[in-house]
């Protein structure tokens, strides 16, 4: 397994986005991005609080045989610890979140409004989370115009903020192969790259790229790239 990351401010004046990566035995490991949202306060406190409670719970509780229901957990912890600081300061605070448990050949791929998760396999998507947005909701009602797409294109209607966490985060259980690709991007990075293009390039190629545009990105952007090599 190889695993490729970064992450910029881009045009932003802080990087309200965080992520990590953590290996707990040779069958276990966590990759994690959040962001942390705008038009909130602290979003950069609020991504680092919730990547570090999962991260936390899943060093003790990574051997659970429910994966589900221990993401689900580590969930609540993170959106716990998001309400402690929020009254702390006195300010709303949240952050979306995407993140991938892998245990031997399955990935749990897990998200909360807009950080995306892709599965690549012979350079072919298998696999791109939904966005839990407004707009998203709204194309399910029917169809929608410019100007909603416009209006409503950027509110996310799940997140890690404080507020009361449904049970039913979405989870989707994928199976892996030698040689497949997984991606994990913000949005900052997503609007900007052709993520089918970063799955394939060499991670020489991704450094040249973003030390020579990542200035101009508009939003904070991450990506963590990890490569199922051929055995």
């Amino acid at each position: 397994m190889d695993i490729y990351s970064f992450s910029g401010k881009g045009k932003r004046e802080i990087n309200e986005d965080y992520y990590a990566n953590r290996q707990f035995d040779a069958q276990s490991s966590l990759h994690i991005v959040a962001d942390g949202m705008g038009g909130y306060a602290h979003g950069e406190i609020a991504a680092e609080i919730a990547v570090k409670a999962i991260v936390d719970f899943f060093f003790e509780n990574h051997q659970d045989q429910d994966i589900k229901k221990a993401i689900q957990k580590s969930l609540n912890i993170a959106n716990e610890q998001i309400i402690i600081q929020r009254k702390s300061l006195h300010v709303k605070m949240g952050t979306t979140i995407a993140g991938l448990f892998i245990r031997r050949n399955i990935a749990y791929a897990f998200w909360l409004g807009d950080v995306h998760i892709y599965h690549f396999r012979n350079k072919e998507e298998l696999f791109i989370s939904k966005n839990h947005s407004l707009i998203n909701e709204m194309r399910d009602k029917g169809p929608v115009s410019s100007k909603d797409i416009e209006r409503y294109g950027n509110i996310v209607t799940k997140s890690l903020s404080g507020s009361t966490l449904e049970d039913d985060v979405p989870i989707k259980k994928l199976h892996l192969m030698p040689g497949d690709v997984l991606c994990i991007c913000s949005d900052g990075l997503y609007n900007s790259k052709d993520v089918k293009q970063i799955a394939v390039v060499s991670n020489n190629e991704l450094d040249e790229t973003m030390k020579e545009n990542g200035t101009a990105i508009e939003d904070n952007y991450t990506l963590i790239r990890i490569d199922l090599k051929q055995t």
